[in-house]
C-alpha cells in the first residue's frame, strides 16, 4: 500500500491541479467518490484492476471511455487512462485518498477530529465545532465520535496537531515520565 501511495502521488497531484485550473474541483471530487464506491462495491472491478492489461495506448483509452466516458469528467478520464496504461489500476483507492489530500490542501480545507470518551452534551459538541471552525476557517470539516477506550476526556486532531486531554493519554505520558 505504501508503494501504491508513492507511485500514485504525481498522478493525484496533477489531477487536483487540473481540477483547480479548470474550475472542476466539485465535479472531480464527485468522480472520486463514485470511483471509490465502484471499487468498494465491485469484486469484479477489483479483480480486473489488479490484473495488468498489456495493450496499445489507444485501447486503454477506448476501454476507459467505454467504462467511464459517459459519467466521469475529462480530468478524471485522463487519470484513469494513465493508471491503465501504467498498470496502476489496482491503486485506485490510493489515488482517491491522495487526490483528496491534494484537493483539500489546494482549497485550504482542514479536517478536525474530536474524539470523546463519552457522548458529549449537544451544547458541548456544538461549542467545540464552532471553535474549530473559528480557529481553522470556514473550510473546516469537523468529525465527532466516541471512543470509550480513552477512559475520560477528549482528543482533538487538526491536521498534524493533536491535543490529548484523555485519561489514556495522561496515563501514557505519566508512564513515559516515570520511565525516564
Amino acid at each position: 500500500m505504501a508503494n501504491d501511495e508513492e507511485a500514485i502521488r504525481p498522478y493525484a497531484r496533477a489531477l487536483a491541479q487540473a481540477a483547480m485550473d479548470l474550475g472542476q474541483m466539485g465535479r472531480v471530487r464527485a468522480d472520486m467518490d463514485a470511483l471509490e464506491a465502484q471499487w468498494e462495491g465491485s469484486e469484479v472491478f477489483r479483480r480486473w484492476a489488479r490484473a495488468f492489461h498489456s495493450m496499445p495506448r489507444a485501447e486503454h483509452r477506448a476501454l476507459v471511455d467505454a467504462l467511464w466516458g459517459e459519467t466521469m469528467s475529462a480530468p478524471t478520464l485522463t487519470l484513469l487512462e494513465a493508471l491503465s496504461v501504467h498498470g496502476l489500476m489496482a491503486a485506485v483507492p490510493a489515488a482517491v485518498r491522495a487526490f483528496r489530500r491534494f484537493a483539500d490542501k489546494a482549497e485550504g480545507r482542514i479536517d478536525v477530529d474530536i474524539v470523546f470518551a463519552v457522548s458529549p452534551k449537544p451544547e458541548t459538541e456544538a461549542a467545540l465545532r464552532d471553535r474549530a471552525v473559528e480557529a481553522y476557517g470556514s473550510n473546516t470539516r469537523v468529525a465527532v465520535r466516541v471512543d470509550a477506550a480513552l477512559g475520560a476526556g477528549l482528543v482533538v486532531r487538526a491536521g498534524h496537531t493533536q491535543f490529548d486531554g484523555s485519561l489514556k493519554g495522561r496515563l501514557r505520558r505519566l508512564r513515559h515520565a516515570f520511565a525516564q
